[in-house]
């Protein structure tokens, strides 16, 4: 009816690959559910593997069988000293170290293949089988002996490997390990351990995958041992990642189910399409993948919050007074580009202007990812794909190419001016990045990951092949854009080209350092670090990821536009390959992920050092693999903790220079200015509750965590919240929060927020303390004030990118507020200190600060003196009623130190499993008998500890 033909022929043949699919995913699955990796050497492993067994088999005549076994057993051992030597050394790392670690161990046993012996024997060019011959189990299947091994081998492993998960000690041990690493621990389990069984495992079905699918591929046993680039795909990869993804990237039994179901897909689609539209599966892959990890698959690990930029240390005080160190930043960022700016006077041929011209393009393409993924902490592996969607864009409007209309209701096309295509070129960038940023609201970290890989394969394999970009069904390459000509300069000069991007390298890192210092940038920081603390100060993190997509998605496509003016044709198919998205990542970690100078740095190592060293086998070799594994192992923070480093020592010397002269360090005056804050406006009665919780019962599965609790706090109130642990107090709060979904009714200032994000209950009066007080560790203490200051006066994207009106203005008043609340808080001396380094008692003083900064008029703090020592918990008793009486606020307390929230409270509840049991003043609450049976205990000592003393400020 559909006209959709579907054979026994690609029925067969899906269940074959989809068999591999499932082994290859297998692997995937198991290292995932073990240590949180996205292993993307696992196909380079696999390759590995598929090498030793070609070149022992045919080159050295050992028996198939024997040979298949051995090529699996030393896949295997190479798999264990992987985790032996990279992931045990990074094991503690962020798990976006680890994904770029296996792609540099993905380029190392590249590199090894090339290095294996040639075949010297004949038949090179056909894959071997430990059978021939064909079989007809019907009229309408062909089964060759590739097909048969796939049959008894895949299945069979997987079976194998799920027995060994269900049965085997060591199995059982992986599951408990990946299930709760510390309870693991606590019963003797080394998580380490079951890692690197993990690892080798994966190895051989890597190893087991590539046998298998090599001849699927129809790759020859030559071309595997001398490939110079990776025999099996990122397509593959893309197709292993969804499969895992049906099995929700844990069940091992799913994986054969979801690889089935992929490779029947395929196979259908694929006959029932043209050989020039085959591809088009990579699209139904990518809004499969989209669908999967939007509504199926759910984090599990808390991917997001890492921060790879090495952090200086604050300068100390007496030093800001010398020159040199007050303007560093503006020297190095002199060094760096002035050395750009003079290179071409140096340059004695054309290919080496060209040469440089491409290498500042990649250094802007690195730069795209640094505000995506070292600021907001989303992932990418698709920038090359925005770069083509910039590049090809422009070739549109500049040639008149015919772009097609639904139903061909009109022909359009344009032959734009080459600076208005450039503006509509980087639209479409920012549309695209808008679109693809979509998910990142729902997920985050290396799932994420996935779906921009998606994008890029499926833009690689058949949207840039579409015939809009080349101007002909038949082309393959874009026609020649002219140079454009620009205030009477006419770039089509080699040199002058260079300088053109050149400029606009420097105008973009000018406006990404300016967006840094403002308040986008530092929510950006702010979402990434602690996304609940971040919507507690009012700050939408929906938006802030969406505008780093875009901001991101907008200088890739800047760069294409340039790409495509340098070169003077492409293909894009192969231009804008996965791979090279996975390149750029890998730059801007090497150059220092989070730093502005780090992916110009890194592009400089990466395209750089090959250019100057004349791209020797050594030079490429410590550029990517080596050099890759050895900055992350060690300088983890990439090239600019290097120049950290450097920075250090030259501060250390400037400071011993003025010790010895006698220049005594300044004291900071001490100020107790009382902020300013604008009063927000009350208009409910006197009567009623400020927060006022009805009936709310939130659920975790089959656990009741809030049991339809209902409390008020009025207007100048302060109440406590008491209870054992697990009695659902953070919960409860969580709920009023909007952090938890929760039912019943919760109002704020006379509103009904029950329906409401945490960030816009936050805006109607809510103020938030966390139990953790973790902040933003990456954020200095000023910084951290002036994010919750955001809530006084939101910065707007364009402004603050463009210096215009209002941002100063803006930008300049926060500053001035965030100092009264640091003179405030008595926080001077920490000002530029960093929040992680930081004890816990200075933490918390600073989260009280983010609360005057948000005008909050219903505070709620969970345990405001966890892990603060005795004698600073004393004191913050008085600190939190004297903030409440700033503020003039309602204050919902948590707090387990019984003398100081009896002695601060006006009224107590008590909670028992979820419920009140027990409501009043601190007195009644404290000789109730459900409160002393549930809470206090039957000690008469503790009773009456508990109401020891009084505070009063």
């Amino acid at each position: 009816m559909l006209g959709i033909e579907i054979t026994q022929q690609a029925l067969f043949s899906g269940v074959v690959y989809g068999l591999v699919y499932a082994v290859f995913a297998a692997g995937f699955v198991l290292v995932y559910r073990s240590t949180g990796v996205l292993n993307f050497a696992q196909g380079e492993i696999g390759a590995f593997g598929v090498a030793l067994f070609v070149l022992i088999h045919m080159q050295y005549g050992v028996p198939y069988w024997f040979a298949f076994l051995f090529a699996v057993i030393a896949t295997a051992i190479i798999g264990m000293v992987i985790e032996l030597v990279v992931v045990r050394r990074l094991f503690d790392s962020p798990r976006l170290v680890l994904l770029i670690a296996t792609v540099g161990v993905a380029q190392l046993l590249l590199f090894a293949r090339t290095l294996l012996p040639d075949i010297e024997t004949e038949n090179t060019g056909q894959f071997p089988f430990p059978f021939t011959g064909q079989w007809h189990p019907t009229g309408s299947i062909l089964v060759l002996p590739r097909e048969i091994l796939v049959l008894t081998i895949a299945p069979a492993v997987i079976i194998a490997l799920g027995l060994f998960m269900t049965r085997s000690s060591f199995g059982l041990a992986v599951r408990a390990s990946a299930s709760n690493s510390d309870t693991a621990r606590v019963y003797g389990i080394s998580v380490r351990r079951t890692s690197t069984i993990v690892w080798t495992i994966a190895a051989a079905f890597a190893a087991v995958t590539g046998i298998l699918v090599t001849p699927l591929l129809g790759l020859a046993p030559a071309a595997v041992l001398a490939a110079g680039e990776a025999a099996i795909s990122t397509s593959l990869l893309l197709r292993a990642l969804v499969v895992a993804l049906i099995a929700r990237m844990q069940s091992l039994p799913m994986t054969i189910v979801g690889g089935i179901a992929v490779g029947v897909f395929e196979q259908v689609v694929e006959t029932n399409v043209d050989d020039r539209s085959q591809n088009v599966v990579d699209l139904y892959l990518f809004i499969a993948a989209l669908i999967l990890v939007m509504f199926v698959v759910r984090n599990r690990r808390d991917d997001a919050g890492w921060s790879l930029s090495a952090q200086p240390k604050p300068i100390p005080e007496r030093l800001r007074t010398l020159w040199y160190v007050r303007h560093m930043p503006k020297i190095g960022f002199t060094l760096l580009f002035g050395f750009l700016l003079v290179l071409p006077l140096f340059l004695t041929q054309r290919s080496q202007e060209f040469l440089w011209t491409d290498i500042v393009i990649f250094a802007l393409v690195a730069m795209s990812i640094m505000p995506l993924a070292g600021w907001a902490g989303q992932l990418s592996l698709g920038q090359a794909a925005f770069v083509g969607l910039g590049a090809l864009t422009m070739v549109v409007l500049r040639s008149g190419h015919d772009i097609p209309v639904p139903f061909d209701l009109w022909d359009m096309s344009f032959q734009m001016a080459w600076f208005p295509a450039l503006l509509c070129s980087i639209g479409v960038g920012v549309a695209a990045a808008l679109i693809i940023g979509i998910p990142a609201l729902r997920v985050r970290g290396l799932f994420l990951a996935v779906i921009t890989l998606a994008f890029a394969v499926m833009c690689s394999n058949w949207l840039f092949a579409q015939p809009v970009f080349t101007g002909s069904e038949f082309g393959t390459s874009t026609p020649r854009i002219d140079p454009p000509v620009i205030g009477g300069v006419d770039f089509s000069n080699r040199r002058s080209l260079y300088y053109l991007c050149l400029g606009v390298l420097i105008v973009t890192t000018l406006v990404v350092s300016r967006l840094r210092r403002t308040g986008i940038g530092r929510s950006m920081i702010a979402v990434r670090d602690n996304q609940d603390m971040a919507a507690a100060s009012t700050v939408a993190p929906s938006r802030i990821k969406i505008m780093s997509f875009a901001l991101s998605g907008g200088i890739a496509a800047l760069a294409g536009t340039l790409l495509i003016t340098a070169q003077e044709t492409v293909t894009p198919t192969q231009a804008f390959t996965p791979e090279q998205s996975i390149r750029v990542v890998a730059t801007a970690v090497i150059g220092g992920l989070g730093s502005i100078a780090g992916p110009v740095i890194g592009a400089l190592y990466i395209r750089g050092m090959p250019v100057i060293f004349n791209d020797t086998a050594q030079v490429r070799l410590f550029t990517s693999s080596i050099g890759l594994l050895i900055l992350l192992m060690y300088f983890p923070g990439g090239l600019m903790q290097i120049v950290y480093k450097v920075r250090d020592l030259v501060l250390g010397w400037a400071d011993r220079r003025l010790e010895e002269r006698g220049v005594e360090a300044p004291v900071p005056a001490i100020s107790k200015r009382v902020p300013k804050h604008v009063e927000r406006k009350i208009t409910i009665a006197e009567s009623v509750p400020w927060l006022a919780v009805h009936d709310v019962v939130v659920r975790f599965g089959g656990n009741q965590a809030v049991d339809h609790v209902s409390i008020d706090v009025h207007a100048n109130e302060l109440v406590g919240l008491i209870g054992t642990n697990g009695a659902g107090k953070s919960t409860l709060m969580n709920a009023i929060g909007g952090f938890v979904p929760a039912r019943g009714r919760i109002e704020v200032l006379g509103h009904d927020v029950g329906h409401l994000p945490a960030y816009k209950r936050h805006r109607v009066g809510l103020g938030r303390g966390f139990q953790a007080a973790r902040l933003y560790p990456a954020l200095t203490v000023r910084e951290t004030i002036m994010v919750a200051l955001e809530a006084r006066e939101r910065s707007l994207m364009l402004p603050s990118m463009t210096a215009l009106p209002p941002s100063p203005g803006r930008e300049r008043r926060k500053r001035e507020e965030a100092a009264e609340i640091v003179d405030f808080l008595g926080l001077g001396r920490y000002a530029d200190e960093l929040v992680s380094n930081l004890s816990t008692g200075t933490r918390r003083i600073v989260e009280l600060g983010t609360l005057l900064a948000v005008d909050a008029k219903v505070l709620l703090l969970d345990e405001p003196t966890g892990g603060v020592a005795q004698r600073e918990a004393e004191a913050f008793g008085p600190l939190i009623v004297r903030i409440q009486r700033e503020l003039g606020a309602a204050m919902l307390v948590i707090e387990h130190d019984m003398p100081l929230i009896m002695g601060i409270s006006d009224r107590v509840y008590c909670l028992e499993a979820g419920a009140v049991i027990a409501e009043g003043s601190p007195s009644e609450v404290r000789e109730n008998p459900k409160v002393i049976a549930s809470y206090l205990g039957t000690d008469e000592r503790a009773i009456q500890r508990s109401g020891a003393i009084t505070t009063t400020t």
